[in-house]
């Protein structure tokens, strides 16, 4: 014989925060068929949400129904049965083929009948309607709470939620060691499992605890995520392709993330062997741009030999090319370095002149951040209109949406160098003078480093000099970085001008230029080569 039922439902999302608990749910449900004289033959219970299909008890309760094993439901209100299309259908569809002879609920029965039906339906719709107006209040009230530049989820380690001001705050007790992690990261000195394990095991580093979760050390993967994710140099990316600036104090610059992507994200790397290699990772085949393998071959007579070679991928011919010595490598690297060397007269002529010049640059300078400024206000009043023409209909939400995270990131990017510190002359000048004295001492850093066996200066040396590296059949293919790529010219007098000018330019860009202490004692801890890559 068909059954009665009571079907209680309750959501831990914000649709049900006004909606009686289970318990009290079936109490009030048993007392109701109690009253009505109706049997109670089982109470199907379910904490699920229904705003989507999918629910297993409701989809179980809908199967019998099919089968003729339920006709009669006790509920508390009929949206406790469907909050979407899907569901609502299967259920006024089962009224109507008389599977389903009665709903009762606390303040309404429904049945088969075509006006209970309709009423039904327009119940079910409104349930409906309730979700989407809540999901679409709660999007925009996220929009809202992102362009005050606050997230609305969990942060990250070091930072804290403020539950009394819903806002986020540096971690007193976890802020200071993240900082740390990241300057041991920029010193290129220690590998990131080493990093890893002075934060777990020396500064007892733990993530924070919660009521589930938490106090436990920094895993591998933990570490990685914490290096790549722009929430730390003050950027949130929600999702859709938009971009916000946040209200919260940045943890490192724009340029230091961007230093720490050059030094972790370098696609293609291999994985780490057990064997110290001063160039691996860094080399490319011309012909394929696949990464260059580096072997290390020990001679009868027990030297040495490090070979750098292009092997062919699974599935992929090889390029057939010779394999390029470590030692023909090193020595063409050394004569590019004595090439960008700069000779002191040339370097004091350069570092006289451009502090002059810099000086009245300064003027220009502070034009082009008012113009910055006018940006930024163009493209708020942008945003503003946006939000006016979809209040007055004259814009669809897609093309709203689109428009809007498109205004939102320039937006982000424009507060960022409006942000960014302007350097005095003095200390572009200190910049030059410190480029100036690595390129003229570079050379003989580099030879002593292969006297002594060093592969980590002679690596850093080789970084903070060039990029791009490319061999194609025993012949590199590289490119200096600037300023290097100037001073190189240093030689002929008469182009000390046009390179003190291609320097000043270099120097009022703002561009980030790394260059290694190379008089500062490196760790003892050998250097494993390919770990700097997830």
């Amino acid at each position: 014989m068909p059954t009665c039922v009571i079907y209680a439902r309750k959501s831990s999302e914000s649709e049900d925060r006004q909606v009686l608990s289970i318990e009290s749910q079936v109490r009030e449900l048993k007392l109701l068929a109690l009253r009505r004289g109706s049997a109670v033959d089982e109470v199907l219970i379910e904490a699920h949400s229904a705003k989507a299909p999918g629910r297993p008890v409701f989809d179980s309760m809908m199967r019998r129904v099919g089968h003729g094993e339920i006709d009669l439901i006790f509920c508390w209100k009929l949206d406790r049965l469907a909050r979407n299309h899907l569901d609502a259908g299967a259920i006024l569809h089962a009224m109507q083929m008389r599977k389903i002879t009665q709903i009762i609920c606390s303040d309404r029965t429904y049945t088969g009948d075509g006006n209970d039906r309709f009423i039904g339906g327009l119940d079910f719709g409104l349930a409906t309607k309730y979700v989407d107006d809540l999901r679409s209040n709660v999007k925009r009230g996220n929009r809202e709470r992102f362009r005050r530049g606050w997230p609305n989820y969990r942060p990250p380690i070091g930072y804290l939620e403020d539950r009394a001001t819903k806002t986020i705050i540096k971690d007193p007790d976890r802020f200071e060691l993240v900082r740390r992690m990241w300057d041991l990261l920029f010193s290129r000195v220690l590998r990131p499992s080493q990093i890893l394990r002075i934060a777990n095991e020396e500064w007892k580093l733990r993530t924070r605890r919660t009521a589930r979760q938490g106090g436990n050390p920094l895993q591998f993967q933990h570490l990685y995520k914490i290096f790549s994710s722009s929430f730390y140099m003050g950027i949130m990316h929600p999702g859709g392709g938009e971009t916000y600036k946040g209200a919260y104090p940045p943890m490192v610059t724009p340029e230091e993330f961007e230093l720490a992507q050059e030094i972790l994200g370098r696609p293609g790397r291999p994985r780490p062997s057990k064997l110290e290699f001063a160039y691996s990772g860094m080399l490319f085949c011309h012909r394929c741009s696949r990464v260059l393998v580096p072997e290390r071959h020990v001679k009868p007579s027990g030297k040495t030999y490090t070979y750098y070679r292009c092997r062919a991928q699974l599935g992929k011919p090889s390029c057939a090319v010779r394999t390029l010595p470590e030692a023909l490598l090193e020595e063409e690297v050394l004569s590019n370095l004595r090439r960008l060397a700069v000779r002191p007269e040339a370097s004091k002529w350069i570092s006289d002149n451009l502090g002059a010049s810099l000086t009245g640059d300064m003027e220009q300078r502070q034009k082009a951040r008012a113009s910055l400024q006018r940006a930024l206000e163009d493209a708020v009043r942008e945003e503003d209109r946006l939000m006016t023409m979809l209040q007055r209909d004259q814009i669809k939400d897609d093309a709203f949406e689109l428009r809007r995270a498109e205004v939102l990131t320039r937006q982000a990017g424009l507060r960022l160098k409006l942000e960014r510190p302007e350097a005095s002359p003095d200390e572009l000048i200190g910049r030059l003078q410190e480029a100036l004295a690595f390129s003229a001492s570079a050379p003989a850093v580099f030879e002593k480093a292969r006297e002594n066996d060093d592969p980590v200066r002679r690596r850093h040396t080789v970084q903070a000099v060039f990029a791009n590296f490319s061999v194609d059949d025993r012949k590199v293919l590289t490119l200096a970085k600037e300023p290097f790529s100037f001073l190189g010219k240093a030689r002929d007098p008469q182009r000390w001008w046009t390179i003190a000018e291609d320097v000043r330019t270099w120097l009022l860009s703002g561009e980030d230029l790394w260059i290694p202490d190379l008089n500062k004692p490196l760790s003892e801890e050998p250097v494993v080569d390919n770990d700097w890559s997830a």
